[in-house]
């Protein structure tokens, strides 16, 4: 049984109470929603009493929750979370690997540079790593303006604090003063170049879901 407008409007308001903004969820969620109140409905069930068993089975999904992905301070609902976890699992991998794999290399090896190399690389790596910085806090005010939220837009949010490795990075240096690499000051760099690189394409996911709606 199909719901009439004004039903599909209850839902919708329910949706609304739960703050439930979520560009590339709500329409979805609200899809999931009224298919499972037509099937009641089916069975010969009420819209109020179908709405309502419908409405208490999907509460646990909007509770605030947090993850270890991202942060115990960053709380979304369950539903975001999940859909942002099955997103950023594999960029989380990408996280880890960029910072240890450096890391364990530089300290299985002895390499040192000549002071020239050195002179150079801090200057390409201070302008680099400016350059990305930049780049990044393009991306927050961009997505902060929009005002549009989205699971990329939530995974963007925990992530601009990961500039802090590249800050490090700058103000410590990656060489040491015989000219050899700073392991840990390298996988610093690397792990801050990872979130540079992860920051470009959530906010290309950003504005693929936009742009995917707005032409709807």
């Amino acid at each position: 049984m199909e719901l009439t407008k004004e039903q599909v409007g209850k839902v919708q308001h329910f949706l609304e109470t739960k703050n439930f903004d979520y560009l590339d969820l709500k329409i979805e969620v609200l899809d999931h929603m009224v298919s499972e109140i037509e099937m009641l409905m089916d069975k010969n069930i009420t819209f109020n009493k179908a709405f309502k068993m419908v409405t208490l089975k999907w509460q646990d999904d909007f509770k605030m929750t947090s993850s270890l992905y991202f942060g115990i301070q960053y709380s979304e609902s369950k539903i975001v979370i999940k859909k942002a976890i099955k997103q950023f699992r594999l960029y989380f991998l990408l996280y880890v690997v960029s910072y240890f794999l450096p890391l364990i290399l530089l300290k299985l090896s002895d390499i040192s540079f000549s002071e020239s190399f050195v002179s150079f690389a801090n200057g390409f790596l201070m302008s680099f790593i400016l350059c990305m910085n930049v780049y990044v806090l393009y991306i927050f005010i961009k997505v902060k303006k929009s005002k549009v939220k989205t699971t990329a837009s939530f995974v963007l949010r925990t992530q601009y604090f990961g500039l802090i490795f590249l800050v490090v990075s700058l103000l410590v240096g990656v060489f040491d003063k015989n000219g050899s690499l700073n392991p840990v000051m390298t996988g610093f760099t690397f792990a801050g170049f990872a979130v540079v690189f992860i920051c470009n394409r959530f906010y290309k996911k950003h504005l693929a879901v936009i742009s995917k709606f707005k032409s709807v």
